[in-house]
């Protein structure tokens, strides 16, 4: 299933493109201060997952009375870990009516984490892989926006792509997706890529500056500012995690 969720950046993406991404979507989840943004594009969320610190009471309330998700039975996520930091993911919350998972204010987790875990129980509630897209992520404080690298880094193996009004971005990783292919539309685009673990391995095709089995650690500025030059451009991570830019 393809899960959109909709993160609760200060500066949220353009209405239409939340609109068009849930239209892409077969389930929308909105994070907190997402419902915002959800709102404001007329995109009903069928879930809700956050601790509530950030979104609006009325929108909560909207969020509530529109909702079409299931009940879902209270207790701890009956999810695995994204990562192998914790046995399992620190996560103590009310599972309410509708799809509605409320959390404490105070907890390790950021809400883009909490999300994902709640993402991966829809999927295995329905016994359905899952693909995740997520938007209104990356804006606003430096910290949170690196943080969202992080939260993606560690649940690579579900392929997450960032998707913005400025630029689209996959992780790539041996354990979800490892290739980005590029089509005729994407020629003379700008793209970059980032590490996020150390001793990744790329290759890239079809680009200005090509290369081959390159090894690179995490957060190096190697891969910033590259063009695709041909139809059927590449890039290949095989071996680490790398996040892979599309500049729009």
């Amino acid at each position: 299933m393809r899960l959109l969720l909709v993160a609760g950046s200060p500066e949220p993406s353009s209405s239409s493109l939340v609109s068009r991404l849930a239209v892409e979507a077969d389930q929308v989840l909105a994070i907190d201060r997402g419902a915002e943004a959800c709102r404001v594009a007329g995109v009903v969320p069928d879930a809700f997952c956050g601790d509530a610190d950030t979104v609006s009471a009325e929108t909560l309330s909207w969020v509530r009375e529109h909702a079409a998700g299931t009940p879902v039975s209270e207790g701890t996520l009956a999810v695995d870990p994204a990562d192998d930091v914790r046995e399992r993911p620190q996560i103590h919350g009310l599972h309410g009516d509708l799809g509605i998972r409320i959390f404490p204010p105070a907890k390790y987790d950021t809400d883009l984490s909490l999300g994902f875990a709640c993402a991966r129980q829809i999927a295995a509630e329905r016994g359905e892989a899952l693909d995740v897209t997520v938007t209104c992520a990356s804006a606003g404080r430096m910290d949170h926006a690196l943080a969202v690298f992080g939260v993606l880094a560690s649940n690579a193996d579900v392929a997450p792509v960032l998707v913005e009004d400025a630029f689209e971005c996959r992780i790539l990783a041996p354990n979800g997706v490892a290739v980005w292919e590029f089509g005729d539309e994407c020629v003379g685009s700008h793209f970059s890529f980032v590490a996020l673990a150390d001793a990744s391995v790329v290759s890239e095709q079809g680009m200005r500056w090509e290369l081959d089995h390159f090894r690179v650690d995490a957060l190096r500025d190697r891969g910033i500012s590259n063009v695709i030059d041909a139809p059927g451009a590449s890039i290949t991570c095989h071996a680490g995690i790398v996040a892979a830019f599309l500049i729009r």
